[in-house]
């Protein structure tokens, strides 16, 4: 599984579609028409005999086509077809001996558009060669380049496609996803302009999908995927194949295993009525081990594992081999085989040369083996080596953008130059007409540049004004945090002193939640509540058993859904209690009731906080040095929220007067409708 790539076969597809034509290499004779079409009818056949593997018929038409052709092209074009019917049936000696021939034939032929369709496929031969035989990726993306160079050189737009497809191929098996999807789509670039037979896109559409199926990037693989099945009347035998085997895949690496394996399960169906492609039943096969496997049913994966690797091991692929040893792998170990698992990871290293993906999927085996088998050292180098090299895979995400912009660039210029070239007699009026746009842009550009500078340097000045708020509130929070501390432990000393019971622990949790609200410059009013409640409590030990405190909480007033500055409540309840009701002479304090009321209601959509005591009253104009810092944050707080809202928050501090004519002092605090509480 894990994009399973048919290297062999679409190189075996791609280099026989490739046509030659006449004259074997001994003989000057001019071939006859009747010969001319034997010659092609032969090609035909072996073309056809090579796409659906009838080796014994390709033998016997080739070395027909070699007796029969008198024209040293034809002969060594019925070469070149032995050369890839050898490589399908892994005789690298004997193919190379073949590739040497016609190598040396060709460089000493001058150039032709024929003879560089043959240099192509001796290329291609070649790139294919290295990569299945010697698992040499470096080799295979080199030759392939080259036969890219030789296409350029032909007007032939199918040709340069196909080249470009190959290409895109090599680097995909080389794990080079950024540049495998630039050529694959400078492939579908090239094909749109050139408009193109529909069948072209095909093998196209269907790579780029398993590109960014294999980066994960499953909304532009399922783009492709959903592309390349509008072509599906259009795909020949393999081609649908490969079609149903991304989309599998697809489905494996979202994790999706149930639609995964019934799209290998259909693939199976479906490779049924083509008992000639062997090769793509036992790959089918592989995946379908796979998925059982990441389902936890070895009991359905062992038969066709063992199946799968004899098939393999016969045909001498060491390119899927490394893959299905991992799978044996897995399957010993959800056996709990672990004494053959470990055989098996000793006998099968992974060759030079393996791809990525074959890679990934041993590491995350070995990880999870070693972790099962409490292993913690080895399993730590294992899930490293294997997040390295997958994050190595995703990074080509931003290298296929990149390439993607560069090769749209490419596009536009060539664009641009041939719009250039037809409008030659109109240069010189372009030119100016060039001169005017730049010096109209240019002025465009200082004037742009002016009002940027001037709005960056309004920016500049409004970041400094917020930072210097936010130092100004961080000092005003930080005065009255150590000013309420103080107090709250003298009473605490004094109470130790006198020999009264202590509150520590209310004591400590009324420290607590004050030094989270002096850290935030807002709260809510709920929390303001709760915390001037364990201020009370402290505080309210001292001043008797006739001390009353209560809170009146209109109705519409939701205390959680109401923001104020953070402790500028305590600071009037802690004045009315310090100033007003411990202020209170002996005699008058032994027999009346001290209320200390905080009462909260709407007017207008505004909220009043009213703070009142029935101590003694206020007196505004001598207040002393602590009454003063307490109001005095409450002031500035106040005074840098006005500066950011039209509204504005307002506070003040009254004598009253109720009904029964008890007097006492009144703090009040009014918050708009809406304001807004944002200082930055």
């Amino acid at each position: 599984m894990k994009s399973i790539y048919i290297l062999i076969t679409l190189f075996i597809i791609a280099l026989s579609t490739l046509a030659g034509a006449c004259q074997r290499h001994k003989n000057t004779g001019v071939t006859s028409p009747d010969e001319q079409a034997e010659i092609k009818m032969l090609k035909q056949e072996i073309h056809d005999s090579i796409r659906t593997f009838n080796v014994n018929f390709a033998k016997e038409a080739i070395l027909k086509g070699k007796n029969v052709a008198k024209d040293s092209d034809d002969y060594y074009d019925f070469v070149l077809y032995d050369v890839i019917l050898l490589f399908y049936m892994s005789q690298p000696d004997s193919m190379l001996n073949n590739l040497a021939q016609t190598m040396d034939y060709l460089s000493r032929q001058p150039a032709t558009s024929r003879r560089n369709q043959m240099h192509i496929k001796c290329l291609q031969t070649k790139a294919a060669y290295y990569s299945q035989f010697y698992l040499d990726p470096d080799s295979l993306v080199y030759y392939n380049i080259e036969a890219c160079k030789v296409a350029e050189q032909e007007p032939d737009f199918e040709q340069q496609i196909l080249c470009l497809n190959n290409l895109a191929d090599a680097y995909r098996q080389k794990g080079e996803l950024a540049q495998s999807a630039f050529y694959y789509k400078k492939a579908i670039y090239l094909a749109d302009s050139a408009h193109t037979a529909k069948d072209n896109y095909v093998p196209l559409y269907g790579g780029l999908a398993a590109t960014y199926t294999t980066l994960h990037d499953f909304k532009q693989s399922k783009i492709w995927l959903d592309k390349s099945l509008e072509l599906w009347e259009l795909m020949m035998t393999h081609e649908k194949f490969n079609y149903l085997t991304n989309r599998g895949n697809d489905y494996y690496y979202q994790k999706d295993y149930l639609n995964c394996l019934n799209t290998f399960l259909q693939t199976d169906t479906f490779l049924r009525a083509h008992p000639e492609l062997e090769w793509e039943k036992y790959i089918c096969h592989s995946n379908i081990v796979d998925v059982y496997l990441k389902l936890n049913q070895p009991q359905n994966a062992d038969s066709l594992l063992f199946d799968n690797i004899a098939f393999f091991q016969k045909m001498q692929s060491e390119t899927v081999l490394p893959y299905l040893y991992t799978q044996q792998m897995e399957l010993a170990m959800q056996k709990k085989d672990y004494k053959q698992a470990e055989q098996l990871i000793q006998k099968h290293p992974l060759p030079e040369g393996t791809k990525p993906d074959h890679i990934l999927a041993r590491l995350d085996f070995l990880q999870r083996y070693y972790t099962e088998q409490a292993d913690w050292k080895k399993a730590f180098q294992y899930q490293k080596a294997y997040n390295e090299l997958n994050d190595s895979l995703r990074d080509d995400r931003v290298r296929m953008r990149t390439a993607d912009l560069q090769m749209r660039y490419e596009r536009d210029a060539t664009i641009l130059n041939q719009k250039l070239y037809i409008g030659e007699k109109e240069t010189q009026l372009l030119q100016t007409y060039t001169w005017l746009a730049i010096s109209v842009s240019i002025l465009i550009l200082l004037v742009l540049l002016y009002y940027y500078r001037r709005k960056q340097m309004r920016f500049k000045e409004e970041q400094m004004l917020h930072r210097i708020v936010e130092l100004r509130m961080e000092n005003i929070r930080n005065r009255i945090t150590p000013h309420f501390i103080y107090n709250a432990l003298n009473h605490e000393l004094l109470a130790q002193q006198q020999g009264k019971p202590t509150q520590l622990h209310v004591l400590v949790n009324l420290l607590r939640q004050g030094q989270n609200l002096a850290n935030v410059f807002c709260t809510s009013l709920k929390e303001e509540m709760d915390f001037i409640q364990l201020y009370v409590q402290i505080e309210g030990e001292a001043l008797g058993e006739n001390f009353r405190y209560e809170t009146i909480l209109e109705e519409g007033i939701e205390p959680e859904h109401v923001t104020l500055p953070s402790m500028m409540i305590q600071i009037f309840v802690e004045n009315a209690i310090k100033h007003g009701l411990k202020d209170i002479p002996a005699e008058i304090d032994a027999r009346m009731e001290k209320k200390l009321i905080l009462h909260i209601f709407k007017k207008e959509n505004d909220i009043y906080i009213e703070v009142r005591n029935n101590g003694k009253p206020l007196n505004l104009q001598n207040r002393d040095h602590k009454t003063q810092t307490g109001l005095r944050v409450v002031s500035q707080t106040i005074q840098l929220l006005n500066e950011r809202n039209k509204q504005q928050m307002s506070y003040n501090l009254t004598e009253y007067r109720d009904a029964k004519g008890e007097t006492g002092c009144c703090a009040q605090l009014i918050i708009p409708n809406n304001y807004n509480f944002n200082i930055n």
